[in-house]
């Protein structure tokens, strides 16, 4: 219905796209866009190189994210586990209830269910109930999960609604005694459990009870309590056990190492368990239970699942482009509406930072954000394809703001986590009421924004905030990543600049205006980079160093180099660009950036193979910056490379780890033809792989890219128009996207000087 009323609303528009077929267009593929996602896409790869992608079942943003957690014969490295699962594995331990999608952390991965065939004391070990599983025969879509067990047989299925999961077990032949077990101890690697209570209802048909979590994220403000209410229409034995002893008799068991065999009798050839969650109490797992599952089975669950994705994912519709391609691009749209997870019940209850129990009026109430990474480009692809969505987690943030104290900058369950640096959520806001997404509470919003950008925080705010005011830096000699703090910190305050001028605070928007150029007083033009420097004005060198190597991993950057940071002023590229010696010296540099090969050493297969790093975040956006240095056809050109080299349709797909959505929501992004400046209004236009994008922008809104014979060949913008208006420069600002319904990009396979000017 979405569709048919948009396409009817675009026939009757007079300045509406033309239909399909008219001026030569192609038409946009008919395809349900779920049918291109294929979830194993990021689930493999190597060190760095891991995208750690959630291998389950899912709808969008749930809470509930039953998938498979693996290993071998020789145990499971935590580098490359922390979703749980890595596409290499042979042995699946079971199907944990929640899981996180694409971090650099192991998190979640918690309350197993596996079935087995019959159960006894060896299966109170995951040596004991684990099993290898046939490849060939994994299927994944959204929504769904589908493993053959490959000595028992048993197929199992799965699929779950926001906040529950439903398992089916299918048994391979009638005279097996059909089991389950569940356990409540389980973990994967870098994770624990520290108690947990377990309750069976007198048939056996249902089973309640509670876990407290630690994991890498979670576990620093003291681990996530989730309860849960599970249900089978079958009755059943079973057998409790603690500690690996089993409990005959016992109904119910507490304690940190718990779980039960459910038996089924012999012929029950297909098991259903519909899992209820909740991270408030038991009572709210069933009443989501009810309110999300009620009487309906596995099939029907599934359906809504498929249509709910089909739905969000068909905000964006192509045309053209390789099968392989369309892959990656849907598979993409796909992992950036995984994270954040809804974390309020159905009811509207949450538990919040100060651990109490809270209600989200008028909007679902999420957690896990990973700014850090994901205030780049995920937020600014939620304002633009679910406001919806992007309202609820602003609203979130500031819920955290009144029952933590602080807005967070990586909040992870019910806690603060202190991880990463900057203060991203100062972006995520500015950059999102800038585009019109402005239904939450702005006033206390902004104070809180600013107040982090100018005073201390107890949990989430500038470390060494007090000093970047006083010298317009963070001095290396006095706090950790004081060169990569500085460079965020100028990101966040243009961002705040650009919301006070929008808000008609023109004057404290002129003195965020300047902070934000307080990058240059770390270049050092002996060298050419951005350094870090001491309090005293002098360079920071450490014992033992002879020069001044900008390959290292130095302790005043943050997870990169001088190369990968030098690009980190996307607020001020034509100040960043005099620094260097002008646009074109710029361009060269760049250049350089992204065709040097990294110098062969020890860690060689842990890093990237030329300077520029797609996985990582600080230079994301570096290939953009060529369009501000005047040289928009080597934008096109890296950019085509990095969506051709650094991504794929096979498990290792993503060039490291997904970071809840933040690489694949570069490549929707980018695939489309455009790039958000986070924190301004600003567009780049780089170089689309579609003929055709479409997205809804909701409202009866629609904008389309066009680029006709976009190809591998024809990669090189020659000209461009909105509306039949021709555009001067590759960047393009937000309110004009919206207004605009068509952006039109001429394509060759020669490059142009068209946008060259800076």
């Amino acid at each position: 219905m979405r569709w048919t009323l948009l396409a009817l609303s675009s026939m009757l528009a007079a300045c509406g796209p033309a239909a399909d077929g008219d001026d030569g267009l192609i038409p946009l593929d008919p395809a349900p866009p779920a049918d291109y996602v294929d979830t194993a896409i990021g689930t493999g790869g190597h060190y760095f190189g891991y995208g750690s992608a959630f291998a389950g079942a899912c709808a969008p943003f749930g809470m509930a994210k039953p998938g498979p957690d693996t290993t071998t014969v020789y145990g499971a490295a935590e580098f490359h586990h922390f979703s749980g699962y890595h596409a290499e594995d042979d042995l699946i331990e079971g199907f944990s209830s929640v899981h996180i999608s694409g971090t650099g952390a192991s998190d979640y991965g918690a309350l197993l269910l596996m079935p087995s065939c019959g159960f006894d004391a060896s299966k109170t070990t995951e040596s004991g109930y684990r099993a290898a599983f046939l490849k060939r025969e994994e299927q994944t879509r959204p929504g769904y999960y589908r493993v053959r067990l490959a000595d028992s047989g048993i197929v199992a299925e799965l699929t779950a609604s926001a906040r529950c999961a439903v398992h089916r077990y299918t048994y391979a032949a009638a005279e097996i005694e059909p089991a389950v077990v569940l356990d409540l101890s389980h973990a994967i690697p870098g994770c624990e459990v520290s108690e947990a209570r377990l309750e069976v209802s007198e048939d056996g048909s249902e089973w309640t009870g509670h876990l407290r979590y630690h994991g890498s994220l979670t576990g620093r403000s003291g681990g996530v309590v989730l309860y849960f209410a599970a249900r089978t229409p079958r009755p059943a034995s079973w057998q409790l056990w603690q500690e690996r002893e089993l409990a005959p008799g016992a109904r119910s068991a507490a304690g940190r190492d718990l779980g039960a065999g459910i038996v089924f009798p012999a012929g029950s050839e297909s098991i259903e368990i519909q899992l209820g969650l909740s991270y408030v109490d038991a009572e709210g797992a069933r009443a989501n239970l009810e309110a999300e599952i009620g009487s309906a089975g596995f099939d029907e669950v599934r359906a809504r699942a498929e249509a709910d994705w089909d739905e969000l994912l068909g905000r964006v519709r192509i045309a053209g482009g390789t099968a392989s391609e369309r892959k990656r691009f849907y598979t993409a749209l796909y992992h950036a509406c995984l994270t954040p997870t809804t974390f309020s019940d159905a009811d509207g209850r949450y538990t919040g930072f100060d651990l109490q129990v809270h209600e989200a009026h008028d909007f679902v109430y999420y957690t896990d954000f990973s700014m850090w990474d994901t205030y780049r480009c995920l937020h600014p692809l939620l304002v633009l394809l679910a406001p919806e969505r992007q309202r609820d987690m602003l609203r979130s943030l500031l819920a955290m703001l009144a029952d933590g104290g602080d807005l967070p900058k990586w909040p992870a369950g019910t806690g603060y986590t202190g991880c990463m640096i900057g203060t991203p959520a100062d972006v995520v806001f500015a950059d999102s009421f800038l585009k019109g997404v402005q239904d939450f509470d702005v006033e206390t919003a902004l104070d809180a924004v600013i107040r982090h950008a100018t005073e201390p925080a107890e949990h989430a705010g500038r470390a060494g905030v007090a000093r970047y005011l006083e010298l317009g830096y963070v001095p290396a000699d006095e706090v950790g990543g004081a060169a990569a703090r500085t460079l965020e910190f100028g990101v966040a305050d243009a961002a705040i600049a650009a919301w006070l001028d929008a808000m008609g605070r023109g004057e404290q928007a002129d003195a965020f205006r300047q902070r934000a150029r307080g990058y240059r007083w770390l270049y050092d033009p002996e060298v050419g980079f951005l350094r870090g420097r001491n309090a005293d004005g002098t360079w920071s060198t450490e014992p033992g160093e002879d020069a001044f190597n900008p390959l290292d991993w130095q302790p005043y950057y943050t997870e990169g180099s001088a190369w990968q940071y030098l690009w980190l002023a996307p607020q001020d590229p034509q100040g960043l660009a005099e620094l260097l010696g002008g646009a074109q010296a710029a361009a060269d540099k760049l250049e350089t950036f992204f065709s040097t090969p990294e110098p062969e050493s020890d860690l060689s297969e842990f890093l990237p193979d030329v300077y520029y790093w797609h996985g990582n975040e600080p230079d994301l956006h570096a290939a953009y910056l060529f369009v501000d240095f005047g040289r928009p056809d080597r934008a096109q050109a890296w950019l085509r490379h990095v969506m051709e080299t650094r991504y794929g349709d096979g498990p290792d797909g993503l060039d490291g780890n997904d970071d809840c959505g933040t690489l694949s929501a570069w490549y929707v992004f980018s695939a489309s033809g455009l790039y958000p400046n986070a924190g301004q209004v600003e567009y780049w236009i780089g170089s689309p792989l579609f003929e055709r994008v479409v997205f809804d922008l909701g409202a009866g809104l629609e904008l389309e890219i066009r680029a006709l014979g976009a190809s591998e060949a024809r990669k090189y913008v020659r000209s461009a128009s909105l509306d039949g208006q021709a555009l001067e420069g590759a960047r393009i600002d937000h309110a004009a996207l919206r207004s605009g319904r068509i952006l039109e990009l001429d394509m060759s396979a020669e490059p142009s000087d068209w946008g060259a000017t800076p």
